[in-house]
């Protein structure tokens, strides 16, 4: 389906508004692979439909990175990372508000699309 550039959904708005932070905290939460992954998604969103399944899976990756939920899991790289993260680092408010604003988008994108 080819992409209605008259309409720029939100979540892809976001995304492509915070690309740079978006990949700075996929880098130091997840490493290289979890930073790979973000600019496949950012490519993703700058020329694919608006909405695909991979498209979502993506989204859900980023959205459980951003909101730390392998950080649980001692054995996961994820762990390892936010552990050496100073919790008065100023890069741990950035993620939570970069997590807000993705779920704020996507819940955006899912009520226009509705």
């Amino acid at each position: 389906m080819p992409r209605d550039f008259c309409f720029t959904p939100p979540h892809t708005a976001f995304i492509l508004a915070n690309a740079e932070a978006i990949c700075s905290s996929a880098s130091l939460l997840g490493g290289p692979v979890a930073e790979a992954r973000v600019h496949r998604l950012i490519d993703d969103v700058s020329l694919a439909s608006p909405r695909t399944r991979r498209l979502e899976r993506e989204l859900d990756a980023l959205e459980h990175l951003l909101s730390l939920e392998k950080v649980q899991d001692f054995d996961s790289v994820e762990a390892e990372r936010f552990a050496l993260i100073d919790p008065c680092d100023p890069v741990v408010e950035k993620i939570c508000l970069l997590l807000d604003g993705l779920r704020q988008a996507r819940a955006q994108t899912a009520a226009v699309a509705a």
